[in-house]
């Protein structure tokens, strides 16, 4: 029975998702679980994976098109299985036209071919035929464009050879943790070539499929491979759920560099780290304790957490937030547990931050969670400024805005005095926490063009 692929619905205001590129071709046999095909909408980036095993019958709508949530988008049939021609409950298939089929290669010898027709020797007729392969897309090198046994072997290899997937959804572990993953990768790497690599580190509390696939993509034009991915124990990554430690997200995202680093078609002498607020934070350790990192991207990231956290509350309150602290670490002695609070209890926003983590959460409702009160604790002894210098004399980029309430541009400041002169640091006047981070506003370009020009000086892609 035939397999419709419907477009998700991701958020609550989500209404329609805008086609990518689709990773497998109508024709090609799919696995339950195989990512199919790349979709994009305002805020985030993710990928559509196949709900049966099968083969892709029908794409129903090309690259490039704003597909309607709920929509069937493709049909997954068993072989040899018609594709029905109704595709939705109670309503017809859009008017989608099939794509065109190749001709069949007409058995005539070689120099009886009419005009037009496909010139092949025989023997390599007999090859592409045995091997599933469609003579009219073998160039010819033989008399008059005649394809050859040597262009059928060329084809088969080629045909054998893996090639690079655009975005492919991956896997790996951090500290015994299966961590989730985007692969972001240029489409014209050639076999055997290797490019430098970036591993991409969000924020707090924030998932792999927002922001940073808008950023990869734009690495990906340069010519880097980039891989995002969840935290232990946020989104799609296994582990304790939403238990939030700096030190151990540092070292999921040594993992990442790692796996990164054992693709083919990377560079590992040629590794970057980039990352937002506390996933710049995390970005700035990286670099300091891993010297496989030839340069850091920090966006917005907090120095010192102590400092930080007490910049966000006044006096008052901070007495009071330490009691809290202190209760909850003789709780956790006592019962082995600790105090479940929503996130921005320990990282206050300002109003304007609020106003857009409260938006984002009513329309992504996975981003919902609860940390536990020892992750306050954990911030407070992380101090990314203490291990700074240890980068130099690898280069450190800081983007910060000056307008930033939720995390202090005196961070970035801090941070750039500690880690010495090979530390460059960018202070944009209008920048605020978040207003920069959609793909589509003035921000967001200051901010890529400044990670643009500093990975093209300091991390080449040629």
């Amino acid at each position: 029975m035939a397999v419709e692929v419907i477009m998700p619905k991701w958020g609550l205001s989500m209404q329609e998702g805008h086609i990518g590129q689709w990773l497998k071709q109508e024709g090609e046999e799919v696995n339950e679980g195989d990512e199919l095909v790349e979709v994009e909408t305002e805020k985030i980036t993710n990928v559509v994976e196949s709900p049966a095993s099968g083969i892709l019958a029908r794409i129903l709508y090309p690259t490039g098109v704003e597909v309607p949530v709920t929509h069937v988008i493709a049909i997954i049939t068993k072989p040899g299985e018609a594709v029905p021609e109704i595709i939705e409950p109670g309503a017809a298939a859009p008017e989608v036209a099939a794509a065109p089929q190749p001709a069949a290669p007409v058995e005539v010898p070689v120099a009886a071919a009419p005009a037009g027709e496909i010139r092949a020797m025989p023997v390599a007729r007999k090859m592409a035929k045995d091997h599933g392969l469609d003579l009219a897309k073998i160039n010819g090198t033989g008399p008059n464009g005649t394809v050859t046994k040597e262009d059928v072997q060329r084809a088969l290899a080629e045909k054998e050879t893996p090639s690079v997937r655009p975005l492919r959804k991956v896997s790996f572990f951090s500290e015994g943790h299966r961590l989730d993953g985007l692969l972001f990768s240029p489409d014209n790497v050639k076999p055997g070539e290797q490019r430098p690599g970036v591993v991409l580190c969000v924020g707090y509390t924030y998932l792999k499929t927002m922001v940073m696939p808008d950023i990869a993509k734009i690495l990906n034009k340069l010519g880097y491979v980039a891989l995002t991915f969840d935290y232990r124990g946020f989104g799609d990554s296994d582990g304790p759920r939403w238990r939030l430690m700096p030190n151990e997200q540092v070292n999921d995202a040594r993992a990442a560099l790692t796996f990164l680093a054992d693709q083919p078609h990377v560079d590992p002498e040629r590794l970057a780290v980039i990352g937002i607020s506390l996933g710049g934070s995390n970005a700035v350790t990286v670099g300091a304790v891993d010297a496989r990192i030839k340069a850091v991207v920090a966006i917005e990231p907090m120095g010192d957490g102590r400092r930080w956290l007490c910049s966000l509350r006044r006096y008052a309150e901070w007495m009071d937030f330490e009691d809290r602290l202190a209760a909850d670490r003789l709780q956790r002695v006592k019962t082995g547990a600790s105090e479940s609070v929503d996130p921005h209890e320990i990282a206050i926003p300002d109003s304007a931050s609020k106003a857009f983590l409260d938006a984002v959460a009513n329309e992504f409702p996975q981003m919902q969670c609860k940390v536990p009160l020892e992750t306050a604790d954990a911030l407070i002894e992380y101090s990314p400024e203490s291990v700074a210098h240890r980068i130099a004399p690898r280069p450190l980029l800081l983007i910060h805005g000056r307008r930033d309430q939720m995390v202090p541009v005196e961070e970035s400041i801090s941070l750039a005095q500690a880690a010495g002169p090979s530390a460059q640091l960018e202070l944009i006047p209008d920048m605020e926490h978040f207003n920069w981070v959609m793909p589509n506003s003035p921000g967001f370009k200051q901010v890529t063009d400044l990670i643009v020009e500093f990975l093209q000086e300091k991390l080449s892609a040629s």
